[in-house]
Parts: structure tokens; sequence; C-alpha cells
């Protein structure tokens, strides 16, 4: 029977010993959170972590840091990773530690966190090596460490022994670390596949804008080639005309423009008429000759032949006496007004028309012609009185004004000003002001350019 009561106060002394380790290990972890908490916060000018720096000063050792910071709040951030720095003191193996192994996996869990967050101005910055020699000062005052052990050749040969033993005792299993390294690498690829996704979205809008302006381009180019290609065959034509033609021959005229020689002739046969009649209202005049046109003219009077007597018909009549009278004075003349002199009609202008000028204002006088001609696009009215100045409008056939638009750069600009700029959706120019162009050396050009306006 003392021997049963003997074997029960040993057990019961081994259990509170048991208990007093499992204390003083967990406090010591507390007592590093703590202290590492107040390190970060002490650096945080922000209200609430201000707050949450004023109670952790002021609580005991053996407080627990994390639920002062969810009792604060708007850190959790901050307190999950001092759970993740206390996690150490609910593993079964710690608390079963010997105060010195105990110190041992505190210090080995401290150097770990420090190596993961001190990039983090947060936390690289305020766990300085003094800060972390203060810390560990506070844990080898709660659990002394062991003796440093002598060098000998046993330990030195086995470096991966201890190593694995030190993993053993911080309580941390290969299984756990390599789930937290599965979860990194999962984190890794999620992040790697969404810069892939949004690189390949900007690939796929490059490509897709490379795509648009080249067709763009290609069909632009076609479109270029095209028009060149006609105006090379245009000029080759008008070449080959030219050489073809001799030099005398004078050039033909627009047959669809013969009606407007037929108007000038009768300008022509009505200024001979007003002439002829000398008045301005040839209608008077024509209304003058029909009046005496249709009045009764005397018979002719019978002609006598020298040396024959006339005979006079009729009764003979007793001859009257003659009565003498004094002779009057000479009547005084009578004036007759002078008849007005009609002043000669104004000369008319000459029209003539011209091909689009060369790039410095200067028209060819040998493509000049006397009507419109497909070729032409400026006509000219030659002042009369002053040969050598002529104003000029842009005037071409209806079907030829695409081209002049498509080469106004060669055959607008050179002579005219417009008051808009050319878009593709003009089909016609309107004429806004007359230009001037006067000849010098037989070769006519521009002073004034004209004013036009794209429509």
């Amino acid at each position: 029977m003392p021997k049963v009561a003997y074997l029960g106060v040993v057990s019961l002394c081994m259990s509170a010993s048991l208990t007093l380790a499992q204390n003083a290990n967990q406090a010591a972890v507390d007592t590093l959170t703590k202290d590492v908490a107040i390190a970060v916060f002490a650096g945080i000018s922000q209200p609430k972590a201000q707050e949450i720096y004023t109670q952790l000063l002021e609580c005991s050792d053996g407080c627990d840091p994390q639920q002062v910071i969810r009792g604060v709040g708007s850190w959790d951030q901050v307190g999950a990773k001092m759970q993740e720095l206390a996690m150490l003191k609910n593993t079964a193996a710690f608390v079963a530690m010997s105060p010195a192994e105990a110190n041992t996996a505190i210090r080995k869990q401290l150097a770990q966190f420090y190596a993961k967050y001190k990039s983090d101005k947060n936390y690289g910055k305020p766990l300085s090596p003094a800060v972390q020699a203060q810390i560990l000062a506070k844990v080898d005052g709660l659990l002394p460490p062991a003796a440093a052990p002598e060098p000998s050749a046993q330990t030195a040969d086995k470096p991966a022994a201890s190593d694995a033993a030190a993993d053993d005792e911080t309580g941390i299993t290969p299984e756990a670390l390599q789930l937290s390294q599965l979860e990194r690498q999962k984190k890794e690829a999620e992040g790697k596949q969404l810069w892939m996704m949004i690189l390949g979205a900007l690939a796929g809008l490059v490509v897709g804008a490379g795509a648009v302006y080249l067709l763009a381009y290609r069909a632009l180019k076609n479109e270029v080639d095209r028009l060149t290609d006609e105006n090379g065959k245009l000029s080759r034509q008008n070449d080959s005309l030219l050489r073809s033609k001799p030099a005398n021959e004078p050039r033909p005229t627009n047959e669809p423009r013969q009606p407007q020689g037929d108007l000038r002739q009768k300008a022509s046969a009505y200024d001979a008429i007003i002439t002829e009649l000398g008045t301005n209202n040839p209608l008077v005049a024509i209304q003058q000759l029909k009046q005496q046109a249709a009045q009764p003219t005397p018979p002719p009077a019978p002609r006598v032949r020298s040396g024959e007597p006339v005979i006079e018909t009729g009764s003979i009549t007793d001859p009257m006496p003659v009565l003498t009278q004094p002779i009057a004075p000479p009547a005084a003349p009578i004036a007759v007004p002078p008849t007005p002199v009609e002043a000669p009609a104004p000369a008319r202008s000459e029209v003539v028309y011209f091909p689009p000028p060369d790039p410095t204002g200067q028209f060819d006088s040998q493509q000049k012609s006397g009507t419109l001609s497909p070729e032409s696009a400026y006509r000219f009215s030659i002042n009369a009185s002053n040969p050598s100045v002529a104003s000029f409008r842009f005037e071409a056939e209806p079907g030829r004004v695409a081209r002049f638009l498509t080469y106004r750069n060669y055959m607008i600009e050179p002579a005219c000003d417009s008051e808009n700029s050319y878009t593709s959706t003009h089909t016609r120019i309107v004429m806004r002001r007359d230009g001037e162009a006067v000849l010098e050396n037989g070769v006519w050009r521009v002073k004034t350019k004209a004013l036009i306006r794209y429509e």
C-alpha cells in the first residue's frame, strides 16, 4: 500500500512538471509574438495601429497579441502573420520539449519568419538584428538555452543529421512543408497564367491592328497603282497622237460643242445688222421698212422724147391775168438737227481653252483650243483692249472632272486656291472668283489664282 501511494505522488509530480513546461514554452512563444508585433506597429503612424501598439505595451508578457489586433480591427493581415509566427505553440512536439529545445525551436522560427518577410518594409526594417537580439534575450530569460556543446568530429561529419533533428524539434512535418510549397507554386502558376492572358490579349490587339492596317494599305496601294497605270496610258496615247500628226495640222475641234460656233455666227450676224441699220433698236427700223413697203407707189410719169410735142388733154381755159407781186426777201435757212453718230460696238473678248498648266503656272500655247475639248480645264477670256491680260476660270467636261479631282495637285492647285479641303465625297468644283493670267514672251502665266470650292 505505501508503494502504491508513492507511485501516485511521483506521477502527480511529473504531471505538474509537464504542465509547467507546457505553460513556459507557450508563454515564451506569446512573448516572442507580442514583441514582434510591438516592433511592427511602432513604426506605423495610423491611428488604429497606434492603439494596438499602446494596448500591446500595457498587456502582460503572456497576453495573446492576436486577440488585441482582432479587437481593434483594420489590421487583420498583420494578425494573420502573427498567427503564423505563433503556430509553433500549438504543436504537441513543441509543448513536450525541454526549455533548451523549445528555445532553439523559437530561435529557428523567428529566423524563418524574418527570412520570409524581410523584403516587406513593415517587417524587414522594424525587425533589425538589434531588435531580434532583444526579443531573444527575453526568450532566454523564460527558457534558458542549453550549454554550447564541445565540437566533435562526429557532429562535424553529420551536418545533415543535425539539420534533420532541428527540423523535428520545430514540429513542422515534411507534409506541411510540402503543402505550403504546393500552395505557393499554385499561386505563382495562377499569376503566370493571368499575365499570359493579358499578354495574349495585347498581342491579339496588336496583330489585329496590323492586319487591318495591312489590308487598308494594300487596297490603297492597288488604287494608286490603278490610277498611275491609267495616267500612264493616257499620257502615252497623247504622246502617240502628237507624234503621228504634223505640226502645222490644226487640232480637231470638239464635235459635241459645235452649237457654240453657231451661236457665235448668229451673234456676228446680229452685230452686222445693227451696224447696217445704224441704230441700237433693230425692231423699230424693221417696222419702218415694213410700213414703207405697205404704202402704194404713184404710177410713173410718161417719158417724153426730145423733139416731140406734148399734147395736154382737157378743156382750154381762158388765160388768167397775171398779177405782179413784190418779191419777198429770201427766208432764213432752216436748221436741221445733226444726225447722232452711233458709237462703235465694243470689241468682243476672245475665248480660248487650255489644258492644266505646269507646276510653275505656265500654260502651253501649242495646246490652245477655240472650243472645249476633253483635255481642256480652263476657259480664258482675253481682254480685247489689252490682249496681254486675260481672266480665266476652271471649266471642264463633266465626265473629266473626276480625273482632275484625282490629280488636283498637278491640274488644279497650280492655278486655283480652294476655300475648303478636298475629301473623297466631293464630286464637283464651284467657281468663287476668276483668276488672272498675263502673256509673257508668247506664254500665258498665272498672275492671280482663281478661287474655287469643292462640293
